[in-house]
C-alpha cells in the first residue's frame, strides 16, 4: 500500500509541478504516512466491521503519532504532511479540522493517493473497487474531501491511463 501511495503521490506532484524537493518529500510521505499505525492495536487494524467510537478515536490518533515519530528525523514538511494527511478540503477531517489551503499541499496530494489506493485494495472491512469506480469517487468528493486542483491532476493521470490497474499484491 505505502509504495503505491508514494508512486501515485509523486505522479500527482509532477503533474502539479511542485518542484524536485517536494517530489522527494512526496515519496517519503507516501511511504511513511501511516507509520503511526504501529502504535494502533492490530485487532483494530484488521477488524472486519465498522469501528466502535473508542476504536475510531484510537485509530484517528495515528497521524499525530506518526508526526511525533518523524518530526526529529525528517524535513518538517514531511512530518507535517504525515500529520495532516487525513484533513479534508472542506474542514471535516482530522486531527484538527483544517480546510483548504490551511492544509499543506503535500498532505492534500497524499490524501488523494491514499484514498484511491485504499478503494482499489481489498481490506478486511471492504472489498476492492474497480479502478473506474474509485476514480468516480475521487471526482465525486472533489471540493469536499479532496482539493479540486489535486483531483484535476488525478484526472489527467487517469486520462493518460497511468493509474494503477490493480492493488491486489504487496504493500
Amino acid at each position: 500500500h505505502v509504495h503505491r501511495v508514494a508512486d501515485l503521490a509523486v505522479s500527482l506532484g509532477k503533474v502539479l509541478e511542485v518542484g524536485e524537493d517536494d517530489i522527494v518529500r512526496l515519496g517519503l510521505v507516501g511511504v511513511l504516512h501511516d507509520v503511526g499505525k504501529i502504535h494502533v492495536d492490530p485487532a483494530i487494524l484488521s477488524k472486519p466491521g465498522p469501528l466502535d467510537p473508542g476504536e475510531l478515536e484510537h485509530m484517528r490518533r495515528h497521524p499525530e503519532l506518526g508526526f511525533a515519530m518523524t518530526v526529529d528525523r525528517f524535513d518538517r514538511r514531511v512530518s507535517e504532511a504525515i500529520l495532516y494527511h487525513h484533513e479534508r478540503y472542506d474542514g471535516h477531517g482530522y486531527p484538527f479540522g483544517l480546510a483548504g489551503s490551511e492544509i499543506p499541499l503535500l498532505a492534500r496530494i497524499v490524501l488523494v493517493a491514499d484514498a484511491f489506493d485504499a478503494m482499489v485494495s481489498h481490506r478486511s472491512y471492504q472489498p476492492a473497487l474497480p479502478v473506474e469506480a474509485a476514480a468516480e469517487e475521487i471526482n465525486l468528493y472533489g471540493g469536499s474531501q479532496f482539493d479540486p486542483m489535486v483531483v484535476e491532476a488525478f484526472n489527467y493521470i487517469a486520462e493518460l491511463e497511468q493509474l494503477p490497474s490493480s492493488a491486489l499484491v504487496g504493500t
